[in-house]
């Protein structure tokens, strides 16, 4: 081992070992002046005991194996001592003053090198701590990965507060008081960042985004409740996509990792990473944009090409049917009227009225081929099904979807899918109906439950509320009616094909106003254990019932 002492603390190295050099050498006239007392004065004292002095001012400069080699010289030199001063006239006291020198050098020379294996120990973890130090550095610096400092001791107090006070659902608390998220926001303090984030947030230098936090937070930005819920449940993790404001106005949007202590304590340095996908995000709303304008685009064309196949196979039998009433008129104005041509030519207008509606019984059958009622459906997990499918246009309109649902509800027999478009469809309008009311508190609450029986058949209800500005009477009327919308570039064929799903299921969908605001669709369909009975689109119409069945009110809000 070399030679120990180590640096003066908040010196260096190099500074300190001067001085220990000065004092070890010190210890050479000490140890002989010591000696040259203890042996040729006549002082009754254990003068030895000074030997400790000497291991003291060498063990600044000397190893472990320095230190037991002068605390041997020591002991022999006090032995020696003794011997010397004392062999014609040894008695009792002068052995007990020399066991007890002895024994201050042994205890001496062992605290000696135990504090020196103990501060070996505290150099080499010292030692490995700013090595691994410089090495996060090193990598905070140079990785291409947005990272950020932040300091959370403050929002830690203010969540303890809130504990103090009695508050226990901390997400009601952030709903009950808009502003609460981004003034906790305004107590997170940014203490360093790396290129990568001077890079994302187009800053010339740290400063400008060291400091408080919330200058970077949008407004609506639901990140921020989300994060401070991990921190109020105590996980340590949390992650979710955000958006921060950048130097230049510009809103970036981001993936979010903050990895929080698990031991209560270290939220002075807590390590936010970011990494931008506002390209990413962009592109893919192109990408849903060109799709949603190639799917309208191939409505669009399905509709022309079923429009004209109706036009191509009615023609035939309304052609009959106009001939037959010409004839019918002919053998009524006859002089005498010929009444049983006549009545055979209303025969053959009866025949071919059913023929046309057979073909359009048969064309809807098409628009809803789907709804085969042939599965049994859990309408809750369904719900939940579109819930996620819908997560993603949740959150770009900044809202919440929450559910009711009844315990004890029956399933349904119905099309999964068709059923799930309805839902959706209806999910949706209420996302647009929000976003062009501008409403504040943009939450949707879909309810599952079973109302009392109809005509002794149980039934399963989904209610679809949002927080829009309602119906009006002028077009609640025409709501269901095809090519109705009360959007500019809807095609209002939306509405009209949810109940004809609803219905092809033996349900029924029906919209009203919430007294406190907004709007609610639901629909109602059998329960699975009444399974309903669909007439089949090519079975006649008995001769009671209008040759063409009436269309279902429908519309695409």
């Amino acid at each position: 081992m070399g030679a120990g002492g180590g640096a003066v603390p908040g010196g260096s190295p190099m500074a300190g070992r001067p001085n220990e050099r000065r004092l070890g050498i010190l210890a050479i006239p000490l140890a002989l002046a010591v000696f040259v007392i203890d042996t040729f004065t006549d002082i009754e004292s254990a003068i030895a005991v000074l030997y400790v002095l000497v291991l003291l001012l060498a063990a600044t400069t000397l190893s472990r194996r320095g230190i037991l080699r002068v605390a041997a010289g020591c002991g022999l030199l006090a032995v020696l001592s003794f011997l010397l001063s004392h062999w014609q006239d040894m008695d009792l006291s002068a052995l007990l003053r020399c066991g007890v020198s002895l024994s201050a050098i042994l205890i001496t020379g062992a605290l000696l090198v135990r504090d020196h294996e103990s501060r070996a120990l505290l150099v080499r973890a010292n030692g490995a701590l700013a090595r691994s130090e410089k090495r996060y550095r090193s990598m905070f610096e140079q990785a291409r990965v947005s990272l950020w400092e932040q300091d959370f001791t403050a929002v830690m107090a203010a969540l303890d507060a809130l504990r103090a006070d009695g508050v226990t659902d901390l997400a009601a608390h952030a709903q009950a008081n808009p502003g609460w998220a981004r003034q906790m926001g305004a107590l997170i303090v940014t203490t360093n960042v790396n290129d990568a984030t001077l890079e994302l947030l187009g800053a010339a230098d740290r400063t400008e985004v060291l400091g408080p936090l919330e200058r970077f937070l949008p407004e609506d930005d639901p990140a921020m409740p989300q994060a401070l819920l991990a921190l109020w449940e105590g996980r340590d993790r949390f992650e979710g996509r955000a958006q921060l404001i950048a130097a230049d106005g510009r809103v970036r949007t981001v993936l979010l990792g903050i990895s929080f202590p698990d031991d209560g304590i270290g939220f002075d340095q807590v390590v936010v990473g970011i990494v931008d996908i506002t390209q990413r995000e962009r592109t893919q709303e192109a990408l849903l944009a060109a799709q949603a304008e190639l799917a309208r685009a191939a409505r669009a064309a399905t509709l022309g090409a079923l429009s004209a196949s109706i036009a191509h196979e009615l023609n035939q039998p309304l052609g009959a049917i106009v001939l037959n009433a010409q004839a019918c008129l002919r053998w009524l104005r006859r002089d005498p009227p010929d009444i049983d041509t006549a009545a055979k030519a209303v025969d053959r207008m009866i025949r071919d009225g059913k023929r046309a509606a057979e073909i359009v019984q048969r064309t809807r059958g098409m628009l809803v081929k789907d709804a085969r009622c042939d599965e049994t459906i859990d309408l809750r997990q369904l719900v939940e099904e579109v819930s996620l499918l819908l997560e993603r246009e949740l959150s770009a309109a900044t809202a919440v979807l929450s559910t009711d649902f009844a315990a004890d509800v029956p399933p349904v027999r119905g099309s999964r899918v068709g059923l799930q478009q309805v839902v959706i469809n209806l999910v949706t309008n209420g996302l647009h109906a929000m976003a062009e009311a501008g409403s504040p508190r943009r939450d949707l609450t879909v309810t599952v439950d079973s109302p009392e029986d109809i005509q002794g058949m149980p039934q399963v209800r989904v209610s679809v509320r949002d927080r829009g500005r309602g119906i009006d009477e002028g077009s609640r009327a025409r709501l269901f009616d095809p090519f109705f919308t009360t959007r500019p570039d809807g095609m209002g064929m939306g509405l009209s094909i949810c109940r004809s799903t609803v219905e092809s299921c033996g349900g029924t969908l029906s919209v009203h106003n919430h007294a406190e605001g907004g709007a609610v669709f639901e629909f109602t369909i059998p329960a699975a254990s009444t399974p309903p009975s669909i007439p089949s689109p090519s079975t006649p119409l008995p001769s009671t019932q209008s040759p063409v069945a009436p269309l279902a009110p429908a519309r695409e809000d």
